[in-house]
């Protein structure tokens, strides 16, 4: 492979490698963007490129979008699914839920290619699988944050 002066062009160029459309990059922030949707739902997929950490999140609900009453249930099924689901992890903040996933710098396109997709299915999984088991509407996303 070529050098390539930096960390977020690599994965940028990995990103391009994998066909997806529409990326743009904020190299202040380090950080690359691309919507996905997902029944009829709009996703902006975020990867933030540190020294030592790639980071790829989505945010899949707004936190204030979720009913009093289910986010228990919603809570539990995200922590399920933690459990059963490789490679796919359910996070919140003070904000929303995420699904992300976490890897060092000097990753491989493979395994780089394997964490971005596990996003991807963490949000088709949380839209078709958790949200109707509570009965919560889900809403696009595609915020930055």
């Amino acid at each position: 492979m070529p050098f390539l002066s930096s960390p977020l062009i690599k994965v940028e160029k990995w990103m391009k490698n994998m066909d997806l459309k529409g990326i743009t990059k904020d190299e202040e922030k380090s950080m690359l963007f691309v919507n996905f949707k997902i029944n009829d739902k709009f996703f902006l997929v975020q990867t933030l490129v540190s020294k030592e950490w790639i980071n790829i999140k989505a945010l899949v609900a707004l936190l204030k979008d979720i009913p009093k009453a289910a986010k228990e249930d919603l809570f539990y099924n995200c922590l399920v699914a933690n459990f059963n689901l490789h490679e796919v992890t359910y996070s919140a903040d003070e904000n929303g839920i995420w699904v992300e996933a976490d890897m060092p710098v000097d990753t491989n396109e493979s395994n780089f290619k394997v964490e971005f997709q596990s996003v991807v299915f963490g949000m088709k999984y949380f839209i078709e699988q958790i949200a109707p088991k509570v009965k919560f509407d889900i809403k696009d996303t595609t915020m930055f944050t």
